[in-house]
């Protein structure tokens, strides 16, 4: 299972706390976790293409799609006020 790390920003900031989930090409959740207070995530997933929604009440909402391979995956999620 590859990780996809990442970080999460509102402007210039760490977005500390921000949800970060998984979901699947349907838009199904499957899973979830939460920024650290640098804004850092960690998530696993299979290979395949998959959805990352992040928001953070009062601070905005940003979705990516990524494709998962076999390697890690580093992403920037930049959230859209």
């Amino acid at each position: 299972m590859a990780r996809i790390t990442g970080n999460v920003l509102t402007g210039e900031a760490p977005a500390a706390n921000a949800y970060v989930q998984l979901r699947n090409g349907d838009g199904d959740f499957c899973g979830e976790t939460h920024a650290d207070d640098d804004g850092h995530f960690v998530l696993y997933a299979v290979p395949g293409h998959w959805r990352l929604v992040s928001w953070l009440p009062g601070s905005g909402q940003t979705e990516q799609e990524v494709d998962v391979g076999s390697s890690d995956l580093e992403i920037g999620l930049l959230l859209a006020g």
